[in-house]
């Protein structure tokens, strides 16, 4: 880690939300795996680079101000910030506000998925934000960086990455500016948006796209670049929330799976939709400028694993399975794990089902008490998960699968969904049965958990919630960035849209008055809260569990009066 960087890095959680059982809490605690890729790139590149974490910096010293900090280093040019899940919206823009206005010389430029999709938007509407990389930011970033740091420019010929054009300027790929931007006197933006919509130049540009060879070279498991690293470790797992008004300890305990996790990164791209999932093929492409699914060398990704044991992980989480045909994958990254003797475990999501042999690899590779296999089946009705997700299965496949798990002694987590299209308040109780059969059927359930998911931009419902039939209150950037600046719009119980006679009583209801019946539902008949959040509890024991913890707030002098009643609190 550089003391004094010309490059930083900033990852900004959504700072303030509101669920009774949390009370106040942070959200987004885990930072997109690409940060330390990205600021890896540019330390090879001799550049000096620091990360830092503004939910750590806020933990460790409330008063923490990353103007302060920034003031007190001499070399910093550019700031890099993440906007990848919508959730940050507010609070990245306010943040950048905040360190513009101080330091108006210093470039702000954004990335990810959110700021990917609204690029645009978000250049038209902030001009303080210098730019957004669009898409995949590996040589974009290199690009720029050597732009703005006046080291060697970009040179190659014209349409091509680091390619030039009449005026001279380096070109940098993906890259989308503001108007204002000091920028547009040293680099040619890899897209033009000056007619209000993105569009590649015309005989100077095409768009980049990682390739195979630059993304095996990426190194995911630089922890040392993130300021005060050692509290990510320590107190990041799944889930993202980190409750403000209980102790460091008190998060750990009720707060944290108890798993010392890393997401690693296997791959990119996806082959199928789900009715609510960013990430789907066709925002891939429209993102992301590429169709298909890219692996990364199994060789490459355990030395990922074994980088990041050596930092204090135990267990390596992959939520990554976009093409159920191609399980062999894992196969093949099993061997080499077990080739290479790294002792470890796996939190692993599975979109479908386990397919043949990967149950009984999984068993013999990884240390069992530090591992769990989540499978989504999202509700209980056949029919509802067939309109919904892209990989089907029965339920009878589920339930054999989960048996199977319990066989090989694998803990299972199992998820549900609510609310979703074509589902109504009676196929939802078809999740409510499955949740019993399966909490009477099973002794290895972990988690067993329901939630809503709150509409993603780029999600087929986003794209067009007619076809499913639901209005929302969410078509831009600002509609996501006015929401997540209130106090209203949590993760667990806002969803930002309405289906259209889901409680059989030929209503529509906006979006908010949706969310409200679906969390009543939720309350009393899907509750899962359990003191352990790797365990699970049926529905009238979490509600005695949410309430004792609520109790405990209240008697601290919290709860949602006085939430309710505070300014929204900001960063400094």
């Amino acid at each position: 880690m550089n003391s004094n960087p010309e490059i930083l890095f900033l990852h900004v959680p959504k700072f303030s939300s509101f669920y009774k059982p949390l009370d106040e809490f942070m959200n987004i605690t885990y930072m997109p795996m690409g940060v330390f890729a990205m600021a890896d790139l540019l330390t090879r590149e001799k550049k000096s680079v620091q990360i830092v974490h503004l939910g750590i910096e806020w933990i460790l010293d409330h008063d923490f101000s990353i103007v302060e900090f920034i003031r007190s280093k001499s070399n910093i040019k550019v700031v890099y910030m993440p906007l990848f899940w919508h959730y940050q919206s507010y609070d990245v823009i306010n943040v950048a506000s905040k360190i513009k206005a101080a330091f108006p010389d210093i470039f702000i430029i954004l990335g990810g998925f959110t700021s990917s999709y609204f690029a645009e938007e978000i250049v038209a509407e902030f001009s303080f934000i210098d730019g957004v990389i669009k898409g995949y930011a590996e040589k974009p970033i290199i690009d720029l960086t050597r732009v703005i740091t006046g080291g060697a420019g970009a040179v190659g010929s014209a349409g091509k990455s680091g390619g030039s054009v009449s005026s001279g300027l380096p070109v940098v790929q993906n890259l989308v500016l503001s108007n204002g931007t000091k920028l547009r006197s040293m680099a040619v933006p890899g897209g033009d948006c000056s007619s209000g919509r993105y569009r590649a130049m015309p005989a100077a540009y095409e768009d980049y796209v990682t390739g195979e060879k630059m993304f095996n070279s990426l190194r995911f498991s630089a922890l040392p670049l993130l300021k005060n690293f050692g509290y990510y470790v320590k107190l990041f797992s799944f889930p993202l929330a980190y409750s403000k008004n209980l102790s460091m300890a008190d998060n750990i305990k009720y707060n944290n799976m108890g798993l010392k996790m890393f997401p690693v990164e296997v791959g990119r791209g996806c082959v199928t939709s789900c009715t609510w999932c960013a990430g789907c093929a066709p925002n891939q492409k429209k993102m992301n400028f590429t169709t298909g699914v890219m692996w990364r060398d199994p060789e490459k990704v355990a030395d990922t694993i074994e980088e990041s044991l050596a930092f204090g992980y135990k267990t390596f989480a992959v939520c990554y399975d976009v093409d159920p045909e191609k399980q062999s994958y894992y196969l093949d990254l099993f061997e080499v794990i077990k080739r290479r003797k790294l002792k470890c475990g796996l939190y692993f999501e599975c979109y479908s089902l386990p397919a043949p042999g990967f149950i009984e690899k999984f068993s013999e590779t990884f240390d069992l008490a530090e591992s769990v296999v989540a499978i989504s089946p999202e509700c209980g009705n056949e029919e509802v998960r067939r309109r919904n997700k892209g990989f089907y299965f029965s339920n009878a496949d589920l339930f054999n699968s989960i048996e199977s798990l319990e066989k090989h002694n694998i803990r299972t987590d199992i998820f549900f969904t609510m609310g979703i299209p074509f589902e109504n308040i009676k196929t939802l109780y078809d999740t409510k049965k499955m949740i019993i059969a399966i909490d009477s059927k099973f002794k290895n359930i972990g988690r067993m958990m329901s939630w809503g998911v709150q509409i993603e931009p780029g999600s087929p419902i986003f794209e067009n919630p007619a076809l499913y039939g639901a209005v929302t209150d969410r078509k831009t950037f600002m509609d996501f960035y006015r929401i997540h600046s209130g106090k209203s719009s949590d993760t667990y119980s806002a969803l930002g849209y309405s289906i259209e006679n889901y409680f059989l009583d030929n209503e529509l209801y906006t979006p908010e008055e949706f969310s409200e019946k679906i969390m009543k539902i939720k309350c009393a008949d899907f509750c899962f809260l359990h003191d352990n959040c790797a365990l699970y509890n049926l529905a009238w024991k979490g509600r005695l569990t949410c309430a004792a913890r609520a109790l405990k707030f209240r008697l601290k002098g919290r709860g949602p009066e006085k939430y309710k009643n505070m300014p929204r609190p900001e960063f400094k």
